[in-house]
């Protein structure tokens, strides 16, 4: 297993509820050449808090039409995805058709479609550990809007030991978020 990329909190500060707050560093580190059947990358996202706001990974959006899947080794997780708005063709990235949040634990396995932007938030005590499958190399463009607007559609923070979400004030008209167990988001995508 080989380190392939680490986001430093000095890297993620563009998109925190609090981009002064302080917490775990690196944030979270992706491992490749993993040697585990059909697995490319692993995810290693710590725990912890950054005031308020759980640890997360930076989010982004695919550049191609491929879908990613994931499988949590350990930990406890909330896998954000926001669906795309079009109008007349066109993506306005500060709007979103639905707001999904997916609560998974060890052993739950999900498949992102492209429409959706995406963000996982470690929610436990312990590191939350992925695997993806995800082969295509990132572009900047994928972590534009996401940039652009300081985050997905919602901050993911801890009140009185409840995730409590705050929303992105930078984006319009946001859709009430859905929360759904792994399980029931892939039937969800089936529909």
């Amino acid at each position: 297993m080989q380190l392939s990329s680490s986001r430093s909190l000095a890297e993620m500060k563009p998109v925190l509820a609090d981009p002064g707050a302080t917490g775990p560093d690196p944030v979270y580190q992706v491992f490749k050449e993993l040697g585990v059947d059909s697995w490319v990358n692993q995810t290693v996202i710590a725990p912890g808090r950054y005031g308020q706001e759980f640890p997360k990974t930076f989010g982004h959006y695919h550049g191609v039409e491929t879908p990613e899947k994931y499988h949590v080794v350990s930990g406890e997780g909330v896998l954000q995805l926001q669906k795309k708005h079009l109008e007349l063709g066109f993506w306005t990235p500060e709007k979103m058709d639905e707001v999904l949040l997916i609560k998974a634990g060890a052993n739950d396995e999900l498949v992102i479609t492209p429409e959706y932007g995406h963000s996982w938030s470690n929610v436990g005590t312990a590191p939350l550990v992925l695997y993806d499958d995800w082969t295509t190399p990132h572009s900047p463009a994928d972590y534009e809007a996401i940039t652009k607007l300081h985050g997905l559609a919602y901050y993911l923070t801890e009140e009185n030991g409840a995730i409590k979400l705050m929303a992105n004030k930078n984006y319009e008209d946001l859709p009430e978020p859905v929360w759904m167990t792994a399980e029931e988001f892939q039937r969800y995508l089936r529909k």
